[in-house]
């Protein structure tokens, strides 16, 4: 369960595979138009995410007689730690992987180089996806789903507590309307709440992080680190800023903060909370923790830090990759894109994961048109392409997950207000220097 792998150890088994990877390679190329045989074993987290390859598995075995399709789900920090043990060892090596984005440069070194072979897509899919799927310039998984975030709000609240969209324009305007919103319903309902440790997204948000969002909108798209991956950005002067305005959100006048996530649960059911952050998967969240909701809630861009800001950020998205190891990497191809990358497997990923935004541009175009019920007809997937067409590059070093885990840990006592912005962000980046080697 150590999210700590060892590069060096990567390169060994990346180096010792290089006949294998060529190989393999090779024998995709040739093999794309022959039938897939055999056994390809699917690793992933959640059957919401693994959905349309559950639903792809009757299908494929039907069209290819000799094809078997096996899946392996997992929880979510039990399948990364799997994957790094099975990529690291080379022992008990799964045919595809479905991975957070975050893993991409951790992984990297054992993962096939899928460039070539997506090449004619690529244009078929939203760039950021591909790019976020990406180190070094080789293409390490193929895009699944895509992440904008924007914030939803209880309409019906604002509308009794005289709250408006303009007003939260800005995190100042949210800190505002956040204080009215708990002294004008004498101080039962908050603007919105955080789980522990330190800011974790409530209802079903876990590991996503509402400190990471302030980064984004402060300039750094890789969070923790520079997008050279050379150095760690946590102390920066406009880092500190973002992070003294998020500290300011934490005040017990405005926000709940350092709740369990069932009593997040039970304070959104019981109409105590207006808003949260929303990226892309939420609404699915929402819909089976807030069923009875259905018709309250809105979305709309996220607050600025600043008049002139920008209202946009991203969260994690996953993709599928075939390790080096991979015993049948010609049919794990061809599972991966008749399971995943075509319109009608984009569309059933949608079906399955209870609406999460998939990455093909074809299927995007449709889904804006929609009208969701839950959100009383708005049309939500528009909103959020919107955000993605202003978003700015996004990346993830080496080091990301654990930075996170430092950070997770540091930023705890920011939100209980018992140090400054400041002081905990100096002693974040002292740990992340010293435990990830970067200056």
């Amino acid at each position: 369960m150590n999210n700590r792998f060892s590069r060096r150890r990567f390169l060994q088994y990346a180096a010792s595979s290089l006949s294998l990877a060529t190989l393999s390679h090779l024998g995709l190329s040739a093999m794309q138009a022959q039938d897939p045989t055999g056994q390809v074993e699917i690793w992933g987290y959640g059957l919401p995410m693994l959905g349309h390859f559950e639903a792809a598995k009757p299908i494929l075995e039907e069209k290819y007689p000799n094809l078997e399709l096996i899946l392996r789900d997992f929880g979510y920090l039990e399948l990364h730690a799997n994957i790094a043990n099975a990529l690291v060892s080379g022992v008990g090596v799964p045919d595809l992987v479905n991975y957070d984005v975050s893993y991409v440069s951790d992984f990297a070194p054992a993962l096939m180089d899928l460039t070539d072979l997506f090449a004619p897509y690529e244009d078929d899919f939203v760039p950021v996806s591909l790019q976020l799927a990406s180190s070094e310039g080789k293409l390490l998984g193929l895009p699944q789903d895509i992440e904008p975030m924007g914030l939803v709000y209880r309409a019906d609240i604002f509308e009794e507590y005289g709250i408006t969209e303009d007003d939260l324009a800005t995190w100042d305007g949210f800190i505002e309307a956040g204080q009215k919103l708990w002294q004008d319903s004498g101080e039962t309902i908050k603007i919105i709440a955080m789980d522990a440790p330190g800011s974790q997204m409530p209802v079903f948000g876990v590991p996503h992080q509402i400190h990471e969002v302030f980064m984004h909108l402060a300039g750094y798209h890789g969070v923790f680190f520079n997008k050279e991956d050379d150095r760690v950005i946590v102390d920066e002067e406009a880092a500190i800023a973002a992070l003294e305005i998020f500290q300011r959100v934490c005040d017990p006048a405005v926000s709940w903060t350092l709740q369990t996530t069932d009593s997040s649960l039970a304070a959104y059911q019981s109409g105590l909370v207006a808003t949260n952050i929303c990226p892309a998967w939420f609404p699915l969240g929402l819909q089976l923790g807030l069923p009875d909701q259905s018709g309250n809630w809105r979305l709309i861009r996220l607050p600025a830090l600043s008049d002139d800001g920008i209202r946009t950020a991203f969260q994690i998205s996953t993709v599928t990759g075939i390790p080096l190891g991979a015993a049948n990497p010609e049919a794990a191809w061809q599972t991966l894109f008749e399971g995943q990358l075509t319109t009608e497997a984009q569309y059933t990923f949608f079906e399955t994961s209870g609406g999460v935004l998939p990455t093909r541009l074809d299927v995007l175009d449709e889904l804006a048109q929609r009208e969701i019920e839950y959100f009383s007809g708005q049309r939500i997937y528009n909103m959020f392409l919107e955000i993605l067409a202003d978003l700015p590059d996004v990346f993830f070093g080496r080091g990301w997950v654990e930075a996170r885990s430092i950070m997770t840990s540091g930023i705890e006592p920011i939100v209980r207000q018992e140090i400054s912005a400041a002081e905990g962000a100096a002693a974040i980046a002292e740990e992340m220097r010293r435990k990830l080697d970067k200056a």
